[in-house]
């Protein structure tokens, strides 16, 4: 062969591996920035701590009953999300993101089903068009997924249970609801650093 043809392919390959090189995370065993282990046990000490939340028996305000509907609504939304992700992402690292996003909304999603059940509240159980639309988008696509997936759930979705927690801690009467606030939004920011670490792996 040569010298001319071995550049020739040279070249190609270098093209080759520069256009496939952003459709995988890269491949250090991390989670973000994270050891897999340490974003395990970071979702594992929340789902202890929110199932030892006592509920009271309080009457809950009309603050409260709106505020605990919309944090099932959004809950709803990046639970069922992630349940797709854990089946349908390609790398390993959101496989395991959307594991322990399921597991942090099925935990704040028993202690909200605890409240309303001692409080005679109905949740919703079925999703609003905001969570369809985003389970349609995710369903749709193919090779964009775990982009999508972070983008949209790890990013977004927790930015708006940021926004609802926050709420929640402002404005709830509810003991049980303002400590299950202030329990979730320092893992919120630790699942939206983890998503927007692991998004740059994606190129």
């Amino acid at each position: 062969m040569t010298t001319k043809l071995l550049i020739k392919w040279a070249g190609i390959a270098a093209v080759i591996g520069a256009l496939q090189a952003p459709l995988f995370a890269r491949d250090d065993g991390k989670v973000g920035k994270m050891e897999p282990a340490d974003f395990r046990k970071t979702t594992e000490k929340a789902g202890e701590k929110i199932a030892a939340l006592l509920t009271v028996d309080a009457p809950l305000s009309a603050v409260d009953r709106a505020l605990i509907g919309e944090l099932a609504l959004v809950g709803l939304a990046q639970l069922q999300a992630s349940e797709l992700a854990a089946t349908k992402a390609r790398a390993t690292e959101v496989k395991l993101i959307a594991e322990e996003e399921a597991k942090e909304q099925n935990a704040i999603a028993a202690k909200l089903k605890e409240v309303a059940t001692r409080k005679s509240l109905t949740l919703p159980t079925e999703l609003d068009d905001q969570g369809k639309e985003l389970l349609e988008k995710l369903e749709a696509i193919g090779d964009g997924f775990d982009r999508l997936y972070l983008q949209e759930v790890g990013v977004r979705g927790h930015e708006e249970l940021k926004k609802t927690m926050t709420k929640v801690q402002l404005q709830a009467t509810d003991p049980t609801l303002k400590s299950l606030a202030a329990m979730i939004l320092p893992l919120i920011e630790i699942h939206i650093t983890v998503a927007q670490d692991e998004m740059a792996t994606l190129g």
